[in-house]
């Protein structure tokens, strides 16, 4: 049988998995918690506490990135790349 948490264990398994360098699905795995169930509550209690999502930031690495190879001819047009950020914040990219 699942054992019951209250806000307080889930905010602290929330900060262990932070700190620890492991992903969300490879910490829960270690510790034997249902990878939905911590989603949930990650959810619930940032949406409750106002904050951005642990491990945000301003700043980022370049492990932070991933290199996409190119497809198809280089030479062939523009591009123009629209990313919606939600809060009516969109970026657009355009190639001339």
């Amino acid at each position: 049988m699942s054992r019951r948490r209250n806000k307080t264990e889930w905010q602290r398994l929330i900060d262990e998995q932070t700190t620890s360098g492991l992903s969300q699905k490879a910490f829960c795995q270690q510790v034997g918690i249902p990878l939905a169930t911590f989603g949930y509550w990650k959810r619930k209690l940032q949406a409750e506490s106002g904050s951005t999502p642990t491990g945000s930031s301003d700043t980022c690495s370049l492990a932070d990135w991933v290199e996409l190879p190119p497809q198809g001819s280089a030479s062939g047009g523009g591009w123009q790349v629209e990313l919606d950020l939600g809060n009516g914040l969109c970026l657009r990219l355009r190639r001339d």
